[in-house]
C-alpha cells in the first residue's frame, strides 16, 4: 500500500510539487510543514520498517511543539522501535514532536500531547451557553510539559475545535 501523505508520491520522490499539490498548497488545504514532514517521513521510511504503512494526515505547529496526525493504530510506527524514528524527526525538525491518532477523543488527545505529564481528567463546563473543556493535570507535573501551556492549549483547541484550558491541581 505504501506511505500515504497529503502530497502525491510523485512530489514525494521528485522534491518538486506537481500542479495538483501546488493548488492544494495555495488553497490552504496543505501547509509547507505538511510537505516538509511528508518528505522527511518518506526519507525515514527507507531506513525504518513499518513507516511505509502509515497514513500521515497533517501537522500542526506551535512555537515550541509540532503535532503529527496519523491514522488509527499507526502511532507505534512513527515512534519506532525504542523511539528511534521520533527522535530522528525531532532532531531534523529541531523541536519537540508529538504523534496523535486522527479522530481521538479529548482525553486521549490531551494525554498523547502532554506526555510525560499525566492527565487526571477532562471536565466539561457549560456557562452562558458555551461549552468549556478543562484538562486537569497534577501541579508537580508542570515541569514535565513538552511545551508552553499556551502552545498546548492552542494545539488542543485547533485539534478539537473546542475551548480548552489546561489547569493544575
Amino acid at each position: 500500500m505504501g506511505l500515504r501523505t497529503p502530497i502525491c508520491n510523485v512530489c514525494l520522490k521528485s522534491g518538486i510539487l506537481c500542479q495538483g499539490c501546488e493548488i492544494k498548497l495555495k488553497e490552504g488545504k496543505i501547509s509547507e510543514l505538511d510537505i516538509k514532514i511528508s518528505r522527511l517521513l518518506f526519507e525515514l521510511a527507507q531506513k525504518h520498517r513499518g513507516l511505509e504503512k502509515i497514513n500521515f494526515k497533517r501537522a500542526i505547529d506551535t512555537s515550541d511543539l509540532i503535532v503529527l496526525i496519523v491514522g488509527r493504530g499507526e502511532i507505534r510506527f512513527v515512534v519506532g522501535k525504542g523511539g528511534k524514528v521520533i527522535r530522528a524527526l525531532e532532531s531534523r525538525l529541531r523541536t519537540k514532536t508529538r504523534v496523535i491518532e486522527e479522530g481521538t477523543e479529548t482525553r486521549k488527545l490531551a494525554q498523547d500531547i502532554l506526555t510525560p505529564a499525566k492527565v487526571l481528567g477532562v471536565n466539561v463546563l457549560y456557562a452562558g451557553g458555551k461549552e468549556e473543556h478543562h484538562v486537569r493535570v497534577p501541579r508537580p507535573h508542570l515541569k514535565r510539559l513538552p511545551a508552553s501551556i499556551r502552545g498546548i492549549q492552542s494545539v488542543l483547541a485547533r485539534l478539537t475545535n473546542k475551548n480548552i484550558t489546561v489547569e493544575f491541581e
